[in-house]
């Protein structure tokens, strides 16, 4: 049994199928598929039941698979912890990334990490805030951008900034929904995130002081979509300031204050040690201006258990 062959194991099964395994290891499927029969003889059990929907953990493999993951992760620890004995930082880290790659200064994090640690294999991976939680917390992810306000005593937590968000409308009725009381705007067409996300929380909490719930309309959990249907005229939404573009844009903002929520970067605090968490942080540090006199905010805080 090989390491590859357990990396590949934990791809089939995270990801259900051997087609976006495959494109996950940057290889073909005969080969996901050998790895997984090579893995299966050795252990002498049966980890995936094959079905028309894709691979389906066996009993046996969803005992195994967190064994899996904990031994990837410790070899990984061990080449990591070697290398940097001798200054060289190495391996690979995720990064989770919940909005668009221009406001989290992705180009110049990439640029710092590549500068200072060729050797370091990085992979910027989109998704939201609800889901790269889980995703870190399952170690699909080593760090992740984050929006809103967090207490939970396992994650360390950079505080990069304040994110100032906007009542966005189609422009076509702002001149209707502009002077509305708030119990008039609930009753408005509103398009959602889900409720994990820092802007569904900021717009129920508007509603909530006024005592009226919006009306939902329909879900969008990408800020792009949420602006891209207000601009459609399905409804009205929350989005960050600076998104709008005047007067040319389709959609408009309203003059109702919105609270900000702080825009962070986290990861396990189990990890806090761990030399390639140490070497990503100091390049984040630099890029958002956290070591300098301009930091807006603390620049980190851990949260005691």
């Amino acid at each position: 049994m090989e390491l590859y062959h357990l990396r590949t194991f934990v791809a089939v099964a995270e990801e259900g199928n051997l087609t976006r395994a495959s494109e996950r290891l940057f290889t073909s499927q005969p080969a996901v598929s050998a790895h997984i029969k090579a893995l299966e003889e050795a252990l002498g059990v049966a980890l995936f039941d094959r079905t028309p929907k894709g691979m389906r953990l066996t009993s046996i493999g969803e005992d195994l698979l967190p064994r899996a993951r904990h031994t990837l992760a410790a070899a990984g620890a061990f080449v990591e912890h070697a290398r940097s004995l001798s200054g060289e930082i190495a391996g690979s880290v995720r990064i989770g990334l919940n909005s668009d790659a221009r406001f989290l200064r992705v180009a110049a994090l990439q640029t710092g990490l590549a500068a200072r640690h060729p050797h370091l294999d990085v992979s910027m991976l989109g998704g939201s805030t609800g889901l790269n939680l889980p995703a870190l917390r399952a170690g699909r992810l080593d760090a992740s951008f984050i929006s809103g306000e967090r207490d939970d005593s396992d994650l360390v937590l950079h505080r990069l900034c304040d994110e100032h968000l906007v009542v966005a409308a189609p422009r076509a009725k702002r001149l209707r929904a502009s002077g509305l009381e708030m119990s008039a705007l609930a009753r408005l067409p509103w398009i959602f995130t889900s409720p994990e996300c820092a802007y569904y929380k900021a717009m129920q909490g508007i509603f909530q002081a006024h005592g009226c719930e919006p009306l939902r309309t329909l879900m969008a959990d990408q800020e792009d979509a949420v602006l891209e249907l207000v601009r459609a005229g399905a409804g009205l939404g929350i989005v960050r300031a600076g998104l709008i573009d005047g007067d040319n844009d389709r959609a408009c903002e309203l003059p109702v204050a919105v609270p900000p929520v702080p825009l962070q970067f986290a990861y396990l605090r189990a990890r806090a040690g761990d030399a390639v968490i140490g070497a990503l942080v100091a390049v984040l540090r630099e890029v958002w201006g956290l070591d300098g006199a301009a930091a807006p905010v603390p620049a980190i805080r851990v949260v005691a258990g």
